[in-house]
């Protein structure tokens, strides 16, 4: 594999030490087996590049499913950025052809619908049928790919911009995809283009903000200046145009599943709300628009990690789980068939709790 010298110098400084497995979340819910975390992925990334293993189909589809939390970087003792690392030896792969049949729904789903998330998505189901984004809004609100499968989490969502700032609009259903996920799987050019289309989108609406209901969005992309949802909720808490309001009763007990890429506004959030009992999760569990990857190549695995993760939420008594990324909840929801309970708890989305207790 003809790996670019700077990737294949990046690849070289790993000492081994397995920081990174620390916080995968594959290596957890694996029993710890050493193949299913980020160390073995560098590794054997590394041994491709220099000659001393060869590609194959099953190889290569290992490559591509992870979680794609990005956890394993923030661990790292010698400053590699490991998940920048990973994504840019699949870019490195798609350029040479090579495109793993686990992505390649995603990448035609993009060109057929313009979406990588696959077939059936309609965006702005939850908008009237004549809806035009207004321009010179305070806030765009941007909801991502996912957000528009869950419309109940979109409505909620619009509902708590309102409350902020009543001169909202969302983007709607012509909204563009930002790329992010496309990003991740290797597909940087048309993950560029998707980008700048998104870019101009925002920038003929000339919104004051720019709100997103997804953190990958966010967190890729600086130059589209978008805020998380969740951490503008939080700058909102914090000058005093919306304020929390207490929980009734005893079954208070709230498991946060958050997003990776988030800041901790959400768990902070919740600690505000006056009664909330927010329990402590290990650092490894996360989930967001990146999982998506796993959730359509390995369905098993995705079921496994979830279970693992609610097995640990049942047993710290939790009365709710609440999912932050919507791209999960609507992933997760799937995989209950609906249900909006599991072990004794209540599912819910981040916007759809906490539209309860502000106020």
């Amino acid at each position: 594999m003809e790996f670019s010298l700077d990737l294949m110098k990046e690849l070289s400084r790993c000492i081994g030490c397995g920081a990174c497995n620390i916080s995968c979340p594959m290596f957890h819910i694996s029993d710890y087996r050493e193949t299913e975390g980020a160390r073995a992925r560098i590794k054997l990334i590394s041994m491709l590049g220099s000659g001393k293993m060869d590609l194959t189909e099953e190889f290569l589809r290992y490559i591509f499913t992870c979680m794609n939390c990005g956890l394993c970087t923030d661990l790292c003792p010698v400053g590699i950025e490991v998940f920048d690392v990973i994504v840019k030896s699949r870019s490195s792969l798609v350029d040479m052809g090579y495109v793993p049949l686990v992505t390649v729904d995603m990448r035609d789903a993009k060109r057929r619908t313009g979406s990588p998330i696959g077939e059936g998505l309609t965006k702005g189901v939850w908008l009237p049928p004549d809806f035009q984004p207004k321009k010179d809004a305070d806030i765009l609100f941007f909801a991502g790919c996912w957000v528009h499968t869950a419309p109940d989490v979109a409505i909620t969502m619009s509902k708590i911009l309102q409350k902020i700032a009543p001169n909202m609009t969302p983007a709607g259903p012509n909204e563009p995809c930002c790329g992010g996920l496309l990003r991740v799987i290797g597909e940087k050019d048309s993950s560029e283009e998707s980008k700048n289309e998104l870019l101009k989108y925002i920038r003929d609406l000339s919104p004051k903000s720019v709100v997103s209901g997804c953190s990958l969005c966010a967190s890729l992309f600086p130059d589209l200046s978008m805020k998380y949802f969740s951490s503008f909720v939080e700058e909102a808490l914090n000058s005093g145009k919306i304020r929390t309001k207490s929980m009734k009763g005893k079954k208070n007990r709230v498991f946060l599943l958050r997003s990776c890429r988030s800041d901790g506004a959400a768990e902070r959030i919740l600690n505000r709300i006056k009664n909330a009992n927010v329990i402590d999760a290990p650092d490894w569990i996360c989930c967001d628009c990146g999982a998506s990857l796993i959730y359509q190549a390995d369905p098993e695995k995705f079921d496994r990690w979830f279970k693992r993760v609610s097995e640990i939420a049942s047993d710290s008594n939790a009365d709710y789980l609440v999912i932050e990324e919507t791209a999960c909840y609507s992933m997760i929801s799937k995989l209950l068939e609906g249900k909006n309970k599991y072990k004794g708890m209540k599912i819910l989305s981040f916007p759809s709790f906490l539209i309860s207790y502000i106020s």
